[in-house]
């Protein structure tokens, strides 16, 4: 492991990462409304390309990192990004609602919720599912099916900028001194700590109401972050092809707002106390399928390596 290039590209990293969302943050509280939403989603997408520009800056091995895109012989893994987060998610929702059944719901009560805190008018999403007729059922679905066809190619370009820096350059370099369990482990926690200065200031991933504020959504985030970042290291390392860990990652974003359109509303007090734990994949219960399937695929995978 190259300890200075390392140190280098995680001091930048995280002074750009954390500094955009600081401020976006800032920002955002104090102007609030669809603004203040705007602008701190805009620093975090700028955020997502701070670890390519840290690698850049570290003078990591852009090479070797596989930015020919890869098709032939790996189209099993380019289907499993495609489809396996949504799959887990759906899994999730079955775990986090079988718990609390009464917070499902598939009239758009949440997201009409959500609409008006943003001062948007949630009446233009009405008029015009009832224009296309539309129905809420329907437009569930259709949130379903845009997760697993074109939202993932476009969140992939967004998210090349972390996989460049995270899996094309981190994990390797950690792989070289730690191992690839021990890696999984560092890397994901740090790829969870990238995100905390929104989670604390703006309530990004669990909001600010949840059971065990702050420190539990830290914690289930960076398990989250470790499971994930197995995936991604695993896919990459099967591929050699950057752009499909993004895709995975790209795949991942989309599939984490699908809860937006399941919630009911009428218990809004209860699901934000109970957002650490679901009904999105990166909840503390509704996260049991997937991580018992990261930790499946890298038993098999741990055991053709000693093999």
């Amino acid at each position: 492991m190259d300890k200075t290039k390392v140190i280098k590209f995680l001091i930048i990293t995280m002074i750009l990462a954390w500094g955009l969302q600081i401020t976006g943050a800032l920002i955002g509280n104090s102007i609030g409304g669809l603004t203040g939403t705007v602008i701190f989603r805009g620093s975090l997408t700028v955020c997502m390309f701070t670890p390519l520009i840290a690698a850049l800056i570290a003078k990591a091995d852009f090479k070797g990192m596989g930015w020919k895109p890869k098709l032939k012989g790996n189209f099993k893994w380019i289907l499993f990004c495609m489809f396996v987060p949504m799959v887990m998610e759906i899994l999730g929702f079955a775990v986090f609602f079988a718990i609390w059944p009464e917070l499902f719901s598939t009239d758009l009560s949440y997201l009409t919720i959500m609409y008006e805190e943003v001062g948007m008018d949630a009446s233009v999403l009405d008029n015009a599912l009832a224009s296309a007729g539309i129905s809420t059922t329907g437009m569930i679905l259709i949130s379903m099916l845009q997760c697993i066809t074109y939202a993932p190619v476009v969140n992939m370009f967004f998210a090349i900028g972390e996989e460049a820096g995270w899996r094309g350059f981190l994990y390797p370099e950690l792989g070289k001194r730690f191992g690839r369990v021990r890696t999984w482990f560092i890397g994901g926690a740090i790829w969870a700590a990238f995100h905390f200065p929104a989670m604390l200031l703006a309530g990004f991933e669990y909001g600010s109401e949840y059971i065990g504020a702050p420190v539990l959504g830290l914690v289930t985030f960076t398990i989250c972050c470790i499971a994930l970042g197995v995936l991604h290291e695993i896919i990459y390392e099967k591929t050699k092809c950057i752009w499909i860990p993004a895709l995975l990652h790209g795949s991942v974003n989309a599939a984490f707002t699908i809860y937006q359109v399941v919630l009911n509303a009428e218990h809004l007090e209860k699901i934000n106390k109970l957002m650490v734990f679901g009904p999105g994949m990166n909840g503390l219960i509704a996260m049991i399928p997937f991580v018992t399937l990261t930790v499946i695929i890298a038993a098999v995978v741990l055991k053709k390596d000693k093999k």
